[in-house]
């Protein structure tokens, strides 16, 4: 997976997440704790790949 895809992954579930706080299937409290921590994980994994490069041993 690219990056550019597994940013839409998450940006398609944010945008979920959007629409069950609008149709109240989840509470305020739940889409705000969400709306924070969502965008959290995100950056952490679309750049995960990035980070994680091995060295060679010495």
């Amino acid at each position: 997976m690219n990056a550019y895809f597994h940013a839409l992954c998450w940006a398609l579930a944010m945008m979920g997440l959007a629409v069950l706080n609008t149709f109240d299937v989840i509470t305020d409290g739940t889409a705000q704790a969400l709306f924070t921590t969502l965008p959290i994980l995100a950056v952490i994994s679309i750049n995960a790949k990035s980070r994680c490069v091995r060295r060679k041993a010495a």
